[in-house]
């Protein structure tokens, strides 16, 4: 029957049968088509093969660079120099971690696989991008609405993907949520399964009434069929009514061609709304410290000057009862360091005259 994807070819499906292990939603409530920034971003799954303190390290740097992903927009963020360094001292930025037993399935068999999953403090992390000078994707993100049909080539014809079969979209879905988008799929209702065929041909057109009843202002169209190669597929994303962008991609593998939608979408939505913040030129700082009453408080300050990524060097010149006096050699410009310091709890930046030496309060 057309109204089901019962008939979508058995290779297909088993290719498809991925691990159902998201820390958040895959597709979105129908009900609610835009989204502002949500903790869910600032949270990521990652396989570990034990619990040690080594792998606890790098497991932790990898779910980073996952966040640092979905809060830029950028597949690039990860590898900027102050943010690698901040891969490498991550715990600084957490909140909570947790691991975890997941089960999935190869070949059709179920086995246990170990996550940790790690959140990380939203104002930190924000600063930490500002401060980096790269783009922070903030305020509302779409919430793209799915229109879908896939021909495996049997002879029945396009069918429409619907939220019915997730499961068929999940590389899809889950490389969305990887990008920080969450699709919404249709209900697949009878009017919507009669313009498959308009789906096919990717007619934005003839489907902007149907997708107006998801009050949804991004779409993307996608055919998906038998190709020479093995797979390929057709994109096209629309904002307001509008194409934006298309683009194609084949291959033997039908997750990678099914998961091909994500990263051009996503790529095109954080270009034309994250907002970058300029990074200035590299200072150093002559800065007091004030506000230590103890050696502990000493040994905090320490610590929290060696985690800090855009920190690249660290000197005390004096020491007095009023504080200290520190050589500070930033990878950043003053106004971006002391924005990361206004996202932690450490220092606080103290207001002075244009001109003068910055001063920082200790806030134990």
């Amino acid at each position: 029957m057309r109204l089901r994807l019962a008939g979508l070819c058995l290779a297909l499906l088993s290719a498809l049968a991925l691990p159902v292990r998201a820390v958040e939603p895959l597709v979105a409530d129908p009900a609610a088509a835009v989204v502002t920034r949500e903790e869910a971003w600032y949270t990521a799954e990652v396989p570990v093969a034990s619990q040690d303190l080594r792998e606890r390290e790098a497991a932790l740097g990898r779910a980073l660079a996952q966040v640092l992903v979905r809060v830029t927009g950028s597949l690039d963020a990860p590898s900027h120099p102050v943010l690698l360094r901040a891969q490498r001292q991550a715990e600084g930025l957490l909140l909570a971690s947790e691991y975890r037993s997941v089960e999935e399935r190869a070949g059709g068999l179920p086995t246990q696989r170990q996550m940790l999953a790690a959140s990380f403090d939203p104002e930190a992390v924000d600063a930490l991008v500002m401060a980096a000078g790269l783009p922070l994707w903030q305020g509302v993100r779409p919430q793209p609405l799915l229109w879908l049909a896939i021909d495996d080539g049997g002879g029945a014809g396009p069918r429409l993907v619907a939220a019915a079969q997730l499961n068929a979209v999940r590389p899809l879905a889950q490389r969305g949520l990887d990008r920080g988008l969450r699709l919404l799929l249709p209900t697949g209702n009878s009017v919507e399964q009669q313009a498959v065929d308009r789906v096919w041909t990717l007619d934005l057109a003839a489907l902007t009434p149907l997708s107006a009843l998801y009050s949804a202002p991004v779409v993307l169209l996608g055919r998906i069929g038998r190709s020479a190669n093995g797979w390929s597929a057709e994109w096209l994303l629309a904002k307001n009514g509008v194409e934006r962008h298309r683009w194609r991609f084949e291959d033997a593998n039908p997750q990678r061609v099914i998961a091909s939608g994500a990263d051009p979408m996503a790529d095109h939505l954080a270009a034309a709304m994250a907002t970058r913040m300029p990074v200035g030129q590299p200072e150093v700082l002559v800065a007091s410290v004030s506000g230590l009453r103890s050696s502990a408080d000493w040994l905090t300050l320490a610590a929290y000057l060696q985690s800090l990524p855009v920190l690249r060097e660290h000197e005390v010149l004096d020491a007095r009862a009023e504080g200290l006096r520190l050589r500070l050699d930033l990878a950043v410009d003053r106004a971006r360091f002391e924005a990361l310091l206004a996202g932690g709890s450490v220092l606080a930046v103290e207001p002075v005259a244009a001109g003068e030496p910055p001063r920082y309060r200790f806030r134990p």
